[in-house]
Parts: C-alpha cells; sequence; structure tokens
C-alpha cells in the first residue's frame, strides 16, 4: 500500500492505530470520536495485510491488535527497560509500566527519571513482585492512585447532563459518559471474570486511557500557570 501508508514513523504510528481502532468498532459505529483521515476501506485493507504477515511471521501467536496494542509502543520505551525486557528480568506488560516513568510525567531530567525505574526494578525483583504490585507501585510514584465517590460519579452524571443540555452536538460529554461506564463496571465485574485475553485488552488500552488522561491534565496545568502569570 505505497500510497496509504504514512512516509514519517510519527505518522505511520497514528495509522496503525486506526488500523487497530476500526478492528474493535463495527462499521456502524463511525459517529463517536474524531473522524480518521484514512477512509475505513483502507484502513481494514490494512488490517488484513498486517494479519497475513503476523500468521506467517509468528504462526498466529500475536494477533492485529496485540502487536499494534503491546508491541508496536515497544519503540518509544527508554533503553534501559527494554534491556530489561531483553535480559528476561521482566515481561512486556511489566515494561509497559516501567516505561510510564518518564521525565515529562515524574517531572523531572531524564537522568533522574532513569534512577526512578532503577529503583522501582530494583525492588520489583528483589521482592519477586507480581504484575499487579509493580503497576500498583507505578500509579502510585505517579499520584494516579485515587478513589470515586457515589457522590463524585453524581457530580460526573450532572457535567454529562449539563453539556447535552448546552450543546447536544458537544462530544466533549462522551468523556464523562466512559468514565461513568468504567465505574460502574468495576463496581460489577468480578476477578474471576476478567480472563488473561481480556486482561491483554484491559491493560492495552488503560495505557492508551492514561497517557490521553495526562495529556489533559498537562494542558489543564499550563493553563492555570498562565493565569497565574497574568
Amino acid at each position: 500500500m505505497p500510497d496509504t501508508i504514512p512516509a514519517s514513523e510519527n505518522q505511520l504510528a497514528r495509522f496503525l492505530f486506526a488500523v487497530r481502532h476500526v478492528e474493535r468498532r463495527p462499521a456502524t459505529d463511525t459517529k463517536r470520536g474524531r473522524p480518521s483521515r484514512w477512509s475505513r476501506e483502507k484502513l481494514t485493507e490494512a488490517a488484513s495485510l498486517l494479519r497475513a504477515i503476523l500468521e506467517r511471521e509468528t504462526l498466529g501467536r500475536v494477533s492485529v491488535n496485540s502487536f499494534i496494542g503491546q508491541y508496536l509502543p515497544l519503540l518509544r520505551f527508554p533503553q534501559d527497560v527494554t534491556d530489561a525486557l531483553n535480559e528476561g528480568e521482566i515481561n512486556l506488560h511489566e515494561a509497559s509500566q516501567l516505561a510510564r516513568l518518564t521525565p515529562e510525567r515524574l517531572d523531572c531530567p531524564p537522568a533522574r527519571a532513569k534512577s526512578a525505574r532503577a529503583e522501582v526494578l530494583r525492588a520489583h525483583l528483589l521482592s519477586h513482585g507480581s504484575q499487579n504490585s509493580l503497576r500498583a507501585r507505578v500509579k502510585e510514584i505517579l499520584g494516579e492512585v485515587v478513589s470515586v465517590s457515589t457522590e463524585q460519579m453524581a457530580n460526573v452524571v450532572q457535567k454529562v447532563d449539563e453539556l447535552l443540555e448546552i450543546d447536544p452536538s458537544d462530544k466533549r460529554h462522551l468523556f464523562y459518559e466512559e468514565m461513568k461506564r468504567l465505574f460502574y463496571a468495576m463496581r460489577q465485574i468480578q476477578p474471576e471474570d476478567v480472563d488473561d485475553e481480556s486482561l491483554d485488552q484491559l491493560m492495552a488500552a488503560a495505557d492508551q486511557l492514561s497517557n490521553a488522561i495526562y495529556s489533559i491534565e498537562l494542558k489543564r496545568r499550563k493553563k492555570q500557570v498562565s493565569k497565574m502569570n497574568v
């Protein structure tokens, strides 16, 4: 697909994530979110070709969804994280958690972020920690461990209603609706309901969600700083 595949690595990554999105969404679900710059036909064709390549190269062990959601991000992992992964000290999911400890998220120089990752990795290996314990530790360091009360969720529902009342075409209400759905799902889904395949899908999606939320928070902080400087 020489006329479709982007030349730059950044655009190629965006293209592949668009391929992954179209794989997970039915053709009828095309009005949610920002429209893709690529047609659904081209994305579907790329998915079919990529599926054939993965079937040939991995004998079906890696799906299109897993390749794009879990293996593609490896290209942007810090070198010390990929080294630990290659040496078998951690698995792919653990590497994706360690890679979240970036200078931008920690608001510190690259050397200090690398030191923080090394310390977390050392403690994880010494304690023979689980994948879940490492994820919890990373969330704690990044300040993502929060509790949601029923009262707070009521405020979310109110925001949805207000947005729809002011402008029904305002798509920002989708954010709050998805957060509400996740909240209620957490209250209903039991540990035995989550199998390995579901967990893989959830963690890949959770990493992307965390990145999107972090981007929103960063913009909000910059606005606050600008207001203070006025």
